[in-house]
């Protein structure tokens, strides 16, 4: 136990370490002022007008440092955020906002759960100075501030232009109104620009402005290509210059890069934009860091040394000789299982394909997905296969598939519930779940009732983003009261 233990102490400083170096990737020279409350800042410039820049200012809260006291049967946490901006030591700008955060129990309060708070500035050129304070209103010991330097300059043009890199854990096209919601897009901030085996897909939400109008039929397109590059400026991954179709004279751009290949470090991604009317280019960056527990190794008596990631790309699986014997229906068949994590990209290209570029297709799929390259086997193709078997033979609805009902959707998805709560059918109610994840946005949970009392759970209310809210949703379970 005590070996396990140094293990876990010594694992935990290295994500510490990750964790405090985010920061600087954003503020080069930002001050921690105050150091017995922790938490991660960031922000991104965009355009608002032709003397005006809009700038976004966001933090990620470790939810287990706020205090949580009794309050009518739950337990409550309450904190404030204070943002100002200083011209020359005067101040020009502030805002003061409160967030409250609800818990069934303590229990449910986790090292792993995250808040989010954002607000905003309209601001003119110049180059100031901004703070942001974090309170713990239930504790007046509990306290954080950062100080940095922040420089704007408006989107004015006349040539074309980028605005900040937006580096995001999660974007998803939804016009909920959320403060989350740019241009029809959700898009969660990742203020500490973590990424590892939790969040293995780096999104990127970015504003291209100033575009040219077309005047030719390659002109009515632009083209995005990204380049990631290690702490030596080596280059290590390339995502390939994609068109786009011009929506006017600016344009949203928005993608995910699978970072889990990556061997555990800092990085930097660059957007390279070229509008393919005129041959302008701009261009934008971005640090972020990768952490990977498995690129750690040692006793806990000796210092935990990197393993060095293998060069090349990753594998399709030990069972990557199947493909070759696998009938084209067979193929569609494991293609159509990924649907939720496929991209529309690459849906569009195995439509186009034939029967022996479908079975290329199918390794190189999941070759790309591979979290540990150098090694035979893919565990991610492994654990999502797995999971599509495990809806299948748990989750068969009365005219579906199991990875096509809720529970098989969400299992693909969000992987297996830390916590599932059964009801069955009684006199009272209908049969129903509630599948808890402790580590998911924050903490998360998901509802499901036989409405039609034929044995298929569907779902019908979930605190996740992007997913049906209903909070009325006991009316499905107790339909006659």
């Amino acid at each position: 136990m005590r070996l396990h233990s140094l293990i876990r102490e010594r694992v935990s400083r290295i994500i510490l370490v990750f964790m405090a170096a985010a920061l600087p990737a954003i503020a080069q020279e930002a001050q921690e002022t105050k150091a017995n409350f922790r938490f991660n800042i960031d922000y991104t410039r965009a355009h608002y007008s032709d003397s005006l820049t809009y700038l976004e200012i966001y933090a990620v809260i470790p939810r287990r440092q706020l205090t949580y006291l009794p309050d009518q049967g739950r337990y409550k946490a309450e904190f404030k955020a204070t943002a100002e901006v200083f011209l020359q030591d005067s101040l020009v700008s502030s805002k003061v906002w409160r967030n409250v955060n609800y818990a069934d129990s303590l229990a449910q309060v986790s090292g792993e759960q995250s808040l989010f708070c954002l607000n905003h500035f309209i601001l003119p050129d110049g180059d100031f100075e901004m703070s942001l304070r974090i309170e713990d209103l239930q504790n007046a010991a509990a306290q954080g501030a950062y100080r940095f330097p922040l420089h704007i300059a408006a989107f004015r043009g006349p040539g074309l232009e980028l605005s900040d890199l937006h580096v995001s854990g999660s974007i998803v096209r939804d016009t909920s109104s959320t403060p989350f919601l740019k241009n029809g897009f959700q898009v969660t901030p990742n203020p500490s620009g973590l990424f590892g085996l939790g969040l293995p897909i780096l999104y990127l939400y970015s504003e291209i402005y100033h575009l040219v109008p077309a005047r030719s039929d390659s002109g009515a397109k632009y083209s995005v290509a990204y380049k990631i590059f290690n702490a030596d400026g080596q280059a290590v991954k390339e995502v390939a210059p994609r068109l786009r179709n011009k929506p006017g004279d600016s344009a949203v751009e928005v993608t995910g890069i699978n970072v889990i290949t990556l061997v555990s470090g800092a990085y930097r991604v660059v957007a390279e934009v070229t509008d393919l009317e005129t041959g302008a280019q701009t261009s934008g960056a971005r640090k972020f860091f990768v952490y990977r527990e498995g690129d750690y190794k040692g006793e806990a008596a000796a210092p935990l040394q990197k393993v060095e990631e293998a060069k090349g790309f990753g594998s399709a699986g030990i069972d990557a000789d199947r493909y070759l014997t696998m009938s084209e229906k067979e193929i569609n068949q494991e293609f159509e299982y990924t649907r939720y994590i496929s991209t529309k990209e690459e849906r569009n290209t195995f439509k186009k394909l034939n029967f022996q570029g479908k079975r290329a297709f199918m390794k190189e799929f999941w070759m790309g997905r591979d979290p540990s390259p150098g090694t035979p086997e893919n565990e991610y193709k492994q654990d999502y296969l797995g999971r599509v078997q495990k809806a299948n033979s748990s989750y068969r609805g009365s005219f579906r598939e199991g990875w096509r009902t809720d529970r098989g959707r969400i299992l693909l998805v969000y992987g297996p519930p830390d916590e599932v709560e059964r009801y069955p059918f009684s006199n009272d109610n209908r049969a129903y779940e509630i599948w808890h994840y402790y580590s998911v946005q924050g903490g998360v949970q998901f509802y499901y009732v036989d409405k039609r009392d034929t044995g298929d759970l569907e779902l019908v209310h979930s605190t996740a983003r992007g997913e049906i809210y209903d909070e009325d949703w006991e009316h499905w379970k107790n339909p006659g009261n």
